[in-house]
């Protein structure tokens, strides 16, 4: 057994996230690309915030959305990462940072 971890995507995530005192649930490397679970909107916007990236909505079932942001942990140089919340479809985010919500391609 290794003392130490492997420097994978979700470890680099983790690593942000404490830099930036960013909120998270759990974090997981699933092919190369950090997961990052988040208890809501107001988690994800700070996520955007400290790194940008873009943002996409789409039903999760029963009257809930699912929020992803993609981004990385280096501004466009870094290990990729998915920053997912659950609300309800009627919750919205932040009118400030609206522009950074995408359609997704049908």
């Amino acid at each position: 057994m290794s003392p130490t971890r492997p420097l994978n995507a979700a470890v680099k995530a983790e690593t942000v996230a404490d830099w930036n005192g960013l909120p998270h649930g759990r974090i997981t490397d699933r092919d190369g690309e950090a997961q990052v679970f988040t208890t809501g909107l107001p988690d994800l916007e700070l996520w955007w915030l400290a790194l940008g990236g873009r943002i996409t909505r789409q039903p999760a079932g029963n009257k809930a959305a699912l929020w992803t942001l993609r981004t990385d942990t280096d501004h466009g140089r870094g290990a990729p990462i998915a920053v997912y919340a659950l609300s309800l479809d009627t919750d919205l985010i932040d009118p400030d940072i609206a522009h950074a919500v995408q359609t997704p391609a049908a």
